[in-house]
């Protein structure tokens, strides 16, 4: 079994709610755990640690638990084979508050309990075109800004890092998504993943990076959404696979 933490926020909410399941259909044998504050940024998960604040609901395999524990108490819960990063999404494409990152990374491997434990870092996507979110215009309010802000900070500011044996490209799948029939359409509310194609297509990309899933054999879809995903399931899977070459050397 692969046993994936994921210290995140609302991002890997979305991008971890349909991971078993997909995983499962697939043959690979995978738990999920994610550690939920909405909007949680590095800085945050930072001050987190040092603290041992409680304050990270633990979702298991993409459902809410209602019990919260510490990134220290989840650390030491399990031998964890993977555990994942990620920014704040409204922090994502500034490089600049990405400076706490090493200090992250260095409390993470002081307090897993796997020697053998690789780390990932999750690559979040742009907000929608038209999104009201309140950080949007940092990015000047523009997809393909926010876009390239993250990309960029991807390529300088993780990339170079050793202490990540990969990427997530989850960023890039949904840029791929949105350039295909489908449209500009995978969010629910301007930023986070919609319930159907958004969800799914990022659950895919995980299920990609961390367990080598081809999409292609990936039979299960979300019941209440089947009718609406099957018809664009060519565009998912393409967009998925083709995000999943952007980091390969």
């Amino acid at each position: 079994m692969v046993k994936i933490l994921a210290i995140g926020n609302s991002f890997s909410q979305d991008a971890t709610r349909y991971f078993k399941a997909v995983a499962d259909a697939a043959g690979a044998d995978a738990l999920v755990v994610n550690l939920y504050i909405g909007g949680c940024s590095l800085a945050q998960h930072f001050r987190n640690m040092h603290t041992e604040n409680a304050a990270y609901e633990l979702q298991w395999n993409g459902s809410n638990t209602g019990f919260y524990v510490s990134i220290q108490e989840a650390l030491l819960s399990r031998n964890w084979d993977v555990i994942t990063l990620q920014q704040a999404s409204h922090d994502s494409g500034l490089p600049e508050t990405y400076e706490c990152q090493g200090e992250v990374i260095d409390y993470v491997m002081t307090h897993k309990r796997n020697p053998d434990a690789v780390m990932y870092w999750h690559m979040t996507w742009a907000y929608q075109s038209d999104s009201d979110h309140w950080a949007f215009p940092r990015y000047d309010c523009d997809q393909t800004t926010m876009y390239n802000a993250i990309l960029n900070a991807v390529q300088t500011q993780i990339l170079p890092n050793p202490a990540y044996t990969g990427v997530i490209p989850t960023g890039i799948a949904i840029r791929n998504l949105r350039a295909t029939p489908v449209g500009d359409t995978v969010t629910r509310d301007g930023f986070h993943m919609s319930e159907s194609h958004g969800r799914y297509a990022a659950a895919l990309t995980w299920a990609l990076t961390l367990c080598g899933v081809d999409p292609d054999t990936v039979d299960w879809i979300p019941e209440a959404f089947a009718e609406a995903i099957r018809s664009d399931l060519e565009y998912i899977r393409r967009a998925v696979k083709e995000a999943g070459k952007a980091f390969l050397a």
